[in-house]
């Protein structure tokens, strides 16, 4: 009996040696740290409104990465920045009429002309990354939260100026015949009707360090205005830098 079990204990050991050979080793967290430079492609915009080609934006994100076990895959959690820059031929004005900020055509030549939105987020990430390769192949997708900490208007061109009274914000030429039209630069904060949240979902993919990335608002951006079904895709490329 004894003979017996000795070769089927030798061959238990051998086997259990052989299966901690072949496993995996865990990962080690990475991707802690991103920088993505992206464009919107905004959608539903108001009637009229023409758009810059290229929408530039920048997101931020400090990331945990925590591997689950000896698999490929890890969640990732942390807080990020994100700038959003719309560039067109429409100022972001208050209608005192209306008690409300909306979007108006301007009617002068003008050299810049943008609202920025810039959130503070808190970004949720399910990951997948390959194992033994040169270039790691990393799929991420996940949710991302957002809180408005900033949202302006910069304008640099022709303005209404009037005696006295300064500048006039109305979209139209005022019926003051005195007013005439000035060079100025103009930027303007506490804008209405903004959402302060949002949430969207986020996607990654690609080789290394360089990424395409993906991310579209799933709640409006602006409310009770012309904008209100406006909603930006950002595209763009995420560096990872550690």
């Amino acid at each position: 009996m004894q003979r017996t079990l000795l070769p089927i204990a030798i061959i238990l050991i051998l086997a259990s040696v052989t299966v901690k050979a072949f496993e995996p080793p865990r990962m080690h967290p990475t991707d802690r740290f991103m920088v993505t430079l992206f464009t919107d492609v905004w959608q539903d915009t108001p009637d009229g409104m023409d758009l810059n080609t290229i929408q530039r934006g920048v997101s931020i994100e400090a990331m945990q990465d925590m591997p689950l076990g000896r698999s490929n895959f890890s969640v990732a959690a942390g807080l990020g920045f994100t700038s959003h820059n719309l560039y067109s031929d429409h100022r972001y004005l208050y209608n005192p009429q209306e008690d409300a900020h909306d979007f108006y055509p301007i009617q002068l030549d003008y050299d810049k002309n943008k609202i920025s939105l810039n959130y503070i987020d808190v970004p949720v990430q399910f990951r997948f990354r390959s194992r033994d390769l040169e270039r790691t192949f990393r799929l991420y997708a996940g949710v991302r939260a957002g809180y408005l900490i900033n949202a302006h208007t910069k304008y640099e061109g022709k303005a209404y100026f009037a005696e006295p009274g300064g500048i006039q914000f109305s979209p139209y030429a005022p019926h003051d015949m005195d007013a005439v039209p000035r060079t100025t630069k103009i930027k303007e904060h506490k804008l209405k009707n903004i959402n302060d949240f949002r949430i969207g979902i986020a996607a990654m993919i690609g080789y290394g360090r360089f990424n395409v990335h993906f991310s579209y608002p799933l709640t409006d951006l602006f409310e009770d205005n012309s904008a209100e079904e406006m909603r930006p895709i950002s595209l763009g490329l995420t560096l990872i830098l550690f």
